[in-house]
């Protein structure tokens, strides 16, 4: 199993972002991830200070999605970034969730069509071939090409997601997939999911890297404050989740109806205060035992690279140190879940 390391605003401003991101490099990830969320600090820029600080972790976005950008603006960013870092790049991209689409007002028509053409764009423009294209979604002329080669003719693309559909077209269609692992029992219906897309599309399973996205809160003991950061990201992506990954915890999006009202009319401290044990199931959190138990059952159900994100812990510098020189090591060395 590989590991990388997911950053957001929870961590505070982008210096703290690009300052976890090195010391991530120096305890032994091997990938770091910038969460783009709408109205939160921009992944681009951070990835790109990243990239000068650094000289051999994997760099990606969780994630892209073809309706606030473009996919001729994915494609120049994700290009350009692959030259700035030396051809670290890979691809982070999905539809994205549609409640973020709704406060734009941006219309959240067919999900999966237009992710599958962005991604054929995308791919098109960093062969360097003219991407002249007549789809649903997109439709573009002669003049759609790059106007510089790309460092790499093929950056990974890998597909995000939860419903059964993304799930499927990430296993058809992806290098690698971005499966949304809240809470990590869902990994075992995920991979199924996915492994069950590759085959359909007369590709070999194994072709398909899958890198699970989870939470995780882990400090020397089981105190409280490992809790309390928990809360706060609980409440605000809990009532966003699929139905069929809350189901796995014996949660539905009902249980969050309360914490959901409370965030729209009160912000997401107050929404905090109602999530609960049940609802905690979602992430992974606890001393470094507790979060062993629950990853060596991620790498058990076929997850290759387990995406560790926010909060990480009371403190975070200290928790990537933890999972760096202890985590990391022991469950390398443990059978089958060494690193590819």
């Amino acid at each position: 199993m590989r590991f990388g390391i997911r950053l957001a605003d929870w961590f505070g401003g982008t210096q703290n972002i690009v300052d976890l991101a090195v010391l991530a490099e120096k305890n032994g990830f091997d990938s770091c991830w910038v969460s783009h969320d709408i109205f939160m600090r921009s992944s681009l820029v951070a990835l790109t200070a990243i990239a000068e600080r650094t000289s051999k972790i994997v760099l990606g976005n969780t994630i892209l999605n073809p309706y606030t950008t473009n996919p001729a603006e994915l494609a120049m960013y994700l290009a350009t970034l692959d030259e700035l870092s030396g051809g670290r790049v890979v691809c982070g991209i999905s539809a994205g969730g549609m409640e973020y689409m709704d406060w734009l007002g941006i219309p959240h028509r067919r999900p999966l069509t237009r992710t599958r053409e962005a991604v054929e764009l995308i791919r098109l423009l960093l062969s360097g071939k003219v991407a002249e294209y007549d789809g649903r979604e997109f439709r573009w002329g002669k003049q759609c090409y790059m106007r510089f080669k790309p460092l790499r003719g093929k950056i990974p693309v890998y597909i995000g997601g939860q419903g059964d559909k993304m799930l499927e077209y990430s296993g058809a269609a992806g290098e690698g997939a971005l499966p949304l692992l809240y809470p990590p029992e869902f990994a075992e219906y995920a991979v199924g999911k996915i492994r069950e897309g590759a085959r359909k599309a007369g590709r070999r399973p194994s072709d398909v890297q899958i890198a699970g996205c989870v939470w995780m809160s882990i400090a020397g003991r089981r105190e409280e404050s490992v809790i309390d950061p928990l809360k706060e990201l609980v409440a605000y992506f809990g009532p966003l989740l699929g139905a069929k990954g809350l189901a796995s915890v014996g949660l539905t999006p009902e249980s969050f109806s309360e914490v959901h009202q409370a965030f729209r009319e009160k912000g997401v401290r107050a929404a905090a205060k109602l999530v609960n044990e049940g609802m905690l199931r979602l992430a992974i959190y606890g001393t470094q035992e507790d979060c062993i138990s629950r990853l060596e059952k991620l790498a058990g159900a076929g997850v290759d690279e387990v995406l560790i994100g926010a909060p990480l812990g009371p403190d975070p510098r200290e928790s990537v140190r933890i999972i760096g020189q202890q985590i990391i090591p022991y469950l390398s060395t443990r059978s089958g879940t060494g690193r590819k």
